[in-house]
């Protein structure tokens, strides 16, 4: 990799992570605000903890889709059903890591109960509750694969086409 490539990579790594900040605001916002909507109306888990991440993410990932190809990944990107289909694929495979990993650290390691007992009931908790820290951490751990993802899978750098050389003609010899 040239020093202007590295450069490069580097000035993308940091448009995906502006980009990515913004998607992760959007989507825990979503996120929280339909869990305390639901949270009124109904007790289910899937309501109120599960549903809300998945319609969150889906505002992430078109906020991502929108901006990283557009700016991050502007040179790369293909503009065909190919990209928008590993895209998708790539972002799909994060939620589904991202719930499980809500999941697990909901129900298996207890993270939520901890983080309560850590920080007590208060005013803090009320915003920034248990299952809104495992939602976090999640999300966290989530995004590290989606720019794997997306960087080495769907806005890789295309290959360079060969050049064509002009082909030389024969010089014929002239008649004198």
């Amino acid at each position: 990799m040239s020093a202007s490539e590295g450069k490069k990579s580097f000035i993308q790594l940091l448009k995906f992570v502006l980009i990515g900040a913004s998607n992760t605001l959007i989507d825990l916002i979503v996120c929280r605000v339909l869990q305390a909507l639901f949270g009124t109306f109904s007790a289910a888990p899937i309501l109120t903890y599960y549903l809300p991440k998945v319609i969150g993410y889906a505002c992430g990932i078109a906020n991502s889709y929108f901006w990283n190809s557009r700016w991050t990944f502007r040179e790369e990107r293909r503009r065909d059903a190919r990209e928008i289909v590993l895209f998708i694929a790539v972002n799909l495979v994060t939620l589904g890591l991202s719930l499980g990993l809500m999941y697990l650290f909901k129900n298996v390691c207890g993270l939520d109960a901890w983080w309560t007992r850590l920080i007590g009931e208060n005013w803090f908790t009320k915003i920034v509750s248990g299952d809104f820290f495992c939602t976090v951490l999640s999300t966290g751990i989530a995004l590290l694969v989606n720019f794997a993802g997306n960087k080495l899978l769907v806005f890789k750098k295309r290959p360079e086409e060969p050049k064509e050389e002009p082909k030389e003609e024969p010089i014929e010899p002239t008649e004198e």
